[in-house]
């Protein structure tokens, strides 16, 4: 069993997610842990783009709001069920993803990060301005609920709700990380001329990097839109995709357990000093100044080291006192 812990962390997060909801009654609390849940889906899902690939995304909460916006259009106009709007929101995210990449695909590093800021404002403008479709700053209230047959999901229901997202994208970033695709990706962020010399189709497997990056924050989005059930475009802001980033970088990027990790650390912290928003903005961006200087240093192979040497020391003395 603690081997099964050490050596598999999809089991660790799976536990957490299981057993801590069931001890949480406050309603603050439990959505506090429901963001917790889709900030963790959205660094999880850059973390393919970013930490894998090496594609400087700063648009993420782009994506996390179109799949918002399909899901309130669809609930509200069409009357579509939330299991419906998941994919419906996740696959219009991941079109958008491809209408991202595919323009982009020559340019890299600065240059690729500022057209994924010029594309964050575009749509911005678009769900400001159209307002026979995205109701402009006021945003769409109304949305219904998760609801299957005559049971509504609760918020309690939502964190698992989200966190069979979460799980999936995790195995996906999991098995990519051991397959061939893995390699051909952390190749391209390695040194992208030297993976083309290599036969690695460079523009395929970025675009793959885009598409499920944008899909599973498409579906983010829409549990999102289903729980808080109104949306606006001040809820998508460049300083959530900031923060997202801030996550991936924080917990390690290029891991399966630390972008989740950065999602806890970065969601519930700021929550500790919301008694001063003025310290919440500082400790936000001293956490990503210091993320970026100890980049090396990944948050979740330190913690997961340690409680391998916890482990292992219990065992020893286990050991010791069986001898004795």
């Amino acid at each position: 069993m603690k081997n099964l812990l050490c050596k598999n962390p999809i089991v660790l997060m799976a536990i957490l997610w299981i057993v801590v909801p069931i001890f949480i009654h406050s309603n603050y609390f439990i959505h506090i842990m429901f963001m917790t849940t889709i900030y963790a889906i959205l660094a999880s899902s850059l973390n393919i783009a970013v930490g894998i690939t090496g594609l400087p995304n700063l648009s993420h909460a782009t994506f996390f709001g179109i799949g918002a916006y399909v899901a309130a259009i669809g609930s509200l106009n069409f009357n579509l069920p939330f299991y419906v709007t998941l994919f419906i929101g996740g696959f219009i995210a991941m079109v958008f993803g491809v209408i991202l990449g595919i323009p982009t695909l020559r340019l890299k590093g600065f240059y690729l990060a500022l057209v994924t800021i010029g594309f964050g404002q575009v749509i911005r403008i678009v769900e400001l301005n159209w307002m026979s479709v995205t109701n402009g700053p006021m945003g769409l209230p109304g949305i219904s609920g998760a609801v299957i047959g005559s049971y509504e999901l609760s918020p309690k229901a939502f964190i698992y709700y989200g966190f069979v997202i979460l799980l999936i994208v995790s195995i996906i970033t999991k098995r990519l990380l051991k397959s061939k695709i893995g390699r051909a990706l952390m190749a391209i962020k390695n040194d992208e001329v030297v993976a083309n010399a290599l036969g690695v189709d460079v523009t395929k497997f970025k675009v793959f990097a885009f598409i499920i990056s944008s899909f599973f924050a498409g579906m983010a989005g829409t549990v999102y839109a289903h729980y808080v059930t109104f949306v606006s475009p001040d809820s998508f802001t460049a300083a959530d995709s900031t923060t997202v980033l801030c996550m991936v970088i924080l917990g390690g990027m290029g891991t399966i357990l630390g972008p989740v990790i950065g999602a806890i650390v970065l969601t519930i912290a700021p929550e500790a000093l919301r008694f001063a928003d003025l310290y919440r903005v500082v400790f936000i961006g001293m956490v990503m100044v210091v993320s970026i200087i100890f980049k090396e240093c990944n948050c979740a192979e330190v913690i997961i080291s340690k409680t391998k040497n916890l482990f292992s020391r219990q065992s020893n003395r286990d050991e010791v006192s069986l001898h004795d």
